[in-house]
């Protein structure tokens, strides 16, 4: 990832290889709190300034292609303005392939999720008000984690998982449609993205082409009838990654489902993919989504 013109120098650091974001100025944090006992099953929370709480909070949910990046990253950026405007940001690490296949990435989300359930009070978080927030591969997984009936939960999962609720999602450029990535843009672009991801299907799918039953399950589209949260969707035009026209299509599957106040389809002219432009970081793109946030809040 190229150096960025335009972020915030103070919360973001460009000299790794993933730019990381920058926390050491937040008072009130605790890192790398176990939800589980593998290495990757860790999050963050960290609080506003100021207040005695309890927050609404947004689970930020890291990209990456469900084999890299971390909670820590570029990827936690967007919702530090968050921080300013009274929410409480929890970002979470989940395990990634070829160690685990989908869906247990999102089974971690949930397990992230059920252990909030039970000590968010004691740090501050409002549980009446959780809000998710994810980026590419996280959007997949935001998506289906609003869905009223979803990807089926193991077992164990379950009983603690109906008693929570999600106010809304957000999802920045989300994969949808895992046969789809990265079939648009130019022939350069087309090749690269290409490059990047040939393994990423064999990690996470166990093959290098997705298998049919393992497509449907993937992409959100199949588990919406049945309902969903209010949901804020953000795309790029010209994403080389996540095909515009398919976040385009899956938009219009929820004008049938959710009420107009209920879903945004915020388009980004000449956008990339996220992390490849200034355009998913910058604050006229990131407070309409807290804004639609605050106006779902119980």
């Amino acid at each position: 990832m190229a150096r960025i013109k335009g972020l915030n120098p103070d919360w973001i650091d460009f000299s790794s290889r993933i730019p990381q974001a920058k926390t050491d100025h937040i008072t009130r944090q605790w890192r790398d709190i176990p939800y589980g006992n593998a290495d990757l099953q860790k999050l963050d929370i960290y609080l506003p300034e100021e207040g005695d709480g309890p927050f609404p909070f947004i689970v930020n949910v890291h990209g990456g292609g469900l084999t890299a990046c971390d909670k820590h990253d570029f990827h936690l950026y967007p919702t530090l303005f968050a921080l300013e405007q009274g929410f409480a940001v929890v970002a979470v690490n989940y395990r990634l392939s070829p160690a685990v296949r989908y869906p247990e990435h999102y089974y971690d989300l949930w397990r992230a999720l059920c252990w909030l359930q039970q000590h968010g009070t004691s740090h501050k978080l409002d549980l009446n008000n959780i809000f998710l927030w994810g980026t590419s591969a996280g959007g997949n997984l935001v998506l289906h984690a609003g869905c009223e009936e979803g990807i089926p939960l193991p077992e164990d999962l379950q009983e603690a998982a109906r008693s929570i609720h999600i106010n809304a999602v957000a999802a920045m450029c989300p994969a949808i449609d895992f046969t789809q990535i990265g079939g648009t843009g130019s022939i350069i672009e087309r090749i690269m993205t290409r490059l990047i991801l040939k393994d990423v299907n064999k990690h996470v799918f166990g093959s290098n082409k997705v298998p049919e039953d393992a497509a449907r399950l993937s992409n959100p589209t199949t588990h919406i009838d049945k309902g969903i949260v209010p949901v804020y969707l953000q795309q790029g035009t010209r994403d080389p990654a996540v095909p515009y026209q398919q976040v385009e299509a899956f938009y219009r599957r929820l004008t049938g489902i959710l009420p107009g106040e209920d879903l945004v389809f915020h388009v980004l002219e000449g956008a990339p993919h996220a992390g490849a432009s200034e355009h998913f970081f910058l604050p006229e793109n990131i407070n309409p989504i807290l804004e639609f946030f605050r106006r779902h809040m119980r």
